[in-house]
């Protein structure tokens, strides 16, 4: 069967190389396994994006072209003592055309520093570079080892002299469903355990306003990122579980409680999460937090549950509670499905998001109408069913 680049399939590691910027031969394969699989005609062709500028350094670079994908960490070590004040190498990963690399780049990551490690202690990448000395057998031997195990275990651990190194290939789950302009996207896992490196330049950009409240829409206008990228890069964290989506936070909002919240329930630590949504020093009881949670029932808003209950006297955050709870599967959203059955054709170009496909979230959205003038103009029309679902 015919395979494509984005085709989502995964294939095994075809070689593993070390490039380096020698002073006076330039770019060159140091070593590879298995050996003279990338030719140094081919190599010659690629290699000013394999060796690139100083400013592309410590970064994830993947290159597909020739009939080859490779991905690499192109690193610079800047010292007086090597020629021309610096040493300049890339650990490269070769894959198929059409196979996914997201996988291997953690591990490539990983061995790039070990090398470099490896350098400061008994500078192997610097010394005798040429083809069969020492240090470059060594290097090989590294490499032909990661590669067997790589491809027929997905781990390896490297061990030279004193040190070791654990690698293993990241598991792939499942592509997430599309990420809609009107979901609010949440942090499931902390920054702090990811290094800045990871994430690319409008990742960084849109983190800060990932904060499970705002819309897909507003995190794009408040990071000045165009919203398809916003979509793109959400995508991508949701792939990684590092964040996951919920619908956006409104007042107006009806849930309804899931069969899964009594399962929750016999656990303890999501007892404690639960009472973990203080405002005040005395966390709420488990009783006012199952009699609000419980409440939650068609046709009923979060603001009717709130105004009877009045969670602030209770000392919780509805908020954040709520949101926490829609994750977990212990609430499910009930959205608002307007649908026009008049016989008139309307002109109003509003009147084309009547048709049972479109939520109110995002139809406001797509429209910049508010919730309420949404509201007011499905209200206004006897003409207009709404469904819930």
């Amino acid at each position: 069967m015919f395979k494509y680049e984005g085709c989502g399939e995964i294939g095994s590691l075809r070689a593993i190389f070390l490039a380096q910027f020698h002073h006076l031969q330039g770019p060159m394969i140091r070593c590879q396994w298995p050996e003279d699989y990338i030719s140094k005609e081919t190599f010659d062709v690629l290699s000013r994006f394999i060796i690139p500028k100083n400013e592309v350094q410590e970064q994830t670079i993947t290159i597909n072209s020739m009939g080859f994908k490779i991905s690499g960490y192109p690193t610079y070590l800047k010292d007086k003592k090597y020629p021309r004040n610096y040493l300049l190498f890339n650990l490269c990963i070769v894959c198929h055309p059409w196979s996914r690399t997201v996988q291997f780049e953690p591990f490539v990551r990983k061995l790039s520093k070990f090398f470099v490690n490896l350098e400061k202690e008994s500078e192997i990448l610097s010394t005798e570079v040429e083809e069969g000395s020492s240090t470059s057998l060594i290097i090989q031997s590294i490499l032909a080892k990661v590669y067997d195990d790589i491809n027929t275990q997905g781990k390896t651990v490297v061990i030279h002299e004193k040190n070791s190194l654990h690698l293993s290939v990241i598991a792939l789950g499942s592509q997430p469903s599309q990420v809609e302009e009107c979901e609010a996207p949440m942090l499931v896992k902390h920054i702090g355990q990811f290094q800045r490196d990871q994430f690319d330049l409008t990742t960084t950009k849109i983190l800060p306003h990932i904060n499970g409240f705002n819309p897909v829409s507003k995190i794009g206008a408040l990071a000045d990122v165009e919203v398809n990228s916003v979509r793109a890069c959400i995508q991508n964290l949701l792939y990684h579980k590092v964040v996951a989506v919920v619908p956006v936070f409104q007042y107006s909002n009806i849930y309804t409680v899931t069969p899964h919240f009594s399962v929750l329930c016999d656990d303890q630590f999501f007892r404690e999460e639960l009472q973990s949504f203080t405002i005040s020093e005395k966390s709420p009881s488990l009783m006012d937090l199952y009699k609000f949670i419980s409440s939650f029932t068609y046709g009923i808003t979060l603001k009717d549950i709130c105004i009877r209950m009045n969670p602030l006297r209770l000392g919780f955050d509805e908020r954040r509670l709520v949101q926490f709870l829609v994750l977990k599967g212990a609430l499910r959203r009930v959205h608002k499905y307007p649908v026009y059955q008049g016989e008139d054709e309307k002109t109003d170009p509003l009147y084309n998001w009547f048709t049972s496909q479109f939520n109110t979230d995002q139809i406001c959205i797509k429209t910049g109408l508010s919730t309420q003038e949404l509201d007011f103009r499905i209200d206004s029309d006897p003409n207009i069913l709404v469904l819930w679902k």
